[in-house]
């Protein structure tokens, strides 16, 4: 059943309870050794929090609501998750930082000469949806049609088995002509909104590529996450390199990069690829768009699953492509 697959999710399937187990387990492992690395009070403190975030989550039985504890947990999380990932990769550490305009850094990591400070933003709590969210089987059948596109389906209500069918059916001749942006809306029984199917970006395959659509509403999460990146930048470090990096689920990595590098447009002044009509570009309305903020050159996009890597994002400059710096090369040998 759609309403299944998106609402339920049970306590011991939350994805954030195996991730900090994890955590909680490699810090215990490895306090004496990264405290070497980092202040032992700070690694202490980690622990205590994870501690207490492992006990609330015990006594929830989801954490899809909206409760203010919930959002906690996954700012404690993501912050965490970046500790141990600067730590694993052998940089020294120091927290909270201050500025020269009473800001604070996350997080300055050192290695090798190199010096990066990192800012540690979850994603903005209406992106997120923590339960795991599968495809129907039926649906499917759109990873036939042969474009190359990203394809978002989101599926609130249960549609009857007709109804499933005549969507499809629709969804199909949909994809055939589609462009990014379009999308295409199904009613259920109760005439509110059933089904949605939304283009979101070009792709490098030669079909269409179907993704579970975790948002409620994709172009309201783009300035959300374009407000968290103007939080984020406004702790800049002045004159040295600054990384900052989003936590959220994994529904929240297109919305993301939409408001990082811009909408996704046809471009008429670009060659297509080869065996198509359209090229594709972003348009001017990304963080990054033209030389805006060009102090940012770094970004990441990490979703809070267990397994989930982190997603770098660095800057089309001459600087990063002739001569990146020592700090952007740490990034890379981090994160990347």
């Amino acid at each position: 059943m759609a309403r299944q697959l998106t609402q339920r999710t049970s306590l011991k399937a939350h994805p954030l309870k195996p991730l900090i187990a994890r955590l909680a387990r490699a810090f215990a492992a490895r306090e004496v050794e990264w405290a070497q690395l980092a202040d032992a009070r700070l690694l202490r403190r980690f622990r205590r929090e994870l501690d207490a975030i492992s006990q609330s989550l015990a006594h929830d039985e989801s954490l899809n609501t909206p409760a203010p504890r919930h959002d906690r947990v996954r700012s404690v999380c993501a912050e965490i998750l970046i500790a141990a990932r600067l730590l694993e990769a052998g940089c020294s550490i120091e927290h909270e930082v201050e500025t020269p305009t009473g800001k604070h850094v996350d997080f300055r990591a050192r290695r090798d000469g190199a010096t990066l400070n990192v800012h540690v933003k979850r994603a903005p709590l209406p992106t997120l949806r923590d339960a795991e969210v599968q495809i129907p089987v039926p649906w499917r059948v759109l990873e036939t049609v042969p474009r190359g596109l990203v394809v978002a389906l989101a599926l609130s209500q249960q549609l009857r088995p007709r109804e499933t069918q005549e969507a499809i059916h629709e969804s199909l001749a949909f994809l055939k002509a589609a462009s990014v942006g379009e999308e295409i809306v199904f009613a259920g029984a109760d005439v509110s909104t059933a089904a949605r199917l939304r283009v979101v970006a070009p792709s490098t395959s030669t079909r269409v590529e179907l993704v579970a659509d975790l948002s409620a509403s994709f172009d309201d999460h783009v300035p959300r996450f374009q407000s968290t990146l103007r939080k984020a930048f406004s702790q800049f470090m002045p004159r040295s390199e600054n990384l900052f990096v989003v936590c959220g689920s994994s529904g929240g990595i297109e919305p993301f990069a939409t408001a990082l590098l811009g909408s996704n447009i046809e471009r008429w002044d670009k060659r297509p690829r080869a065996g198509e009509l359209i090229a594709y570009g972003r348009g001017g309305d990304g963080f990054w768009a033209g030389s805006m903020r060009n102090q940012s050159r770094m970004a990441v996009y990490w979703p809070l699953v267990p397994g989930a890597g982190p997603l770098l994002f660095l800057r089309e400059t001459s600087a990063m492509r002739n001569a990146p710096t020592r700090a952007v090369e740490l990034a890379r040998s981090i994160f990347a």
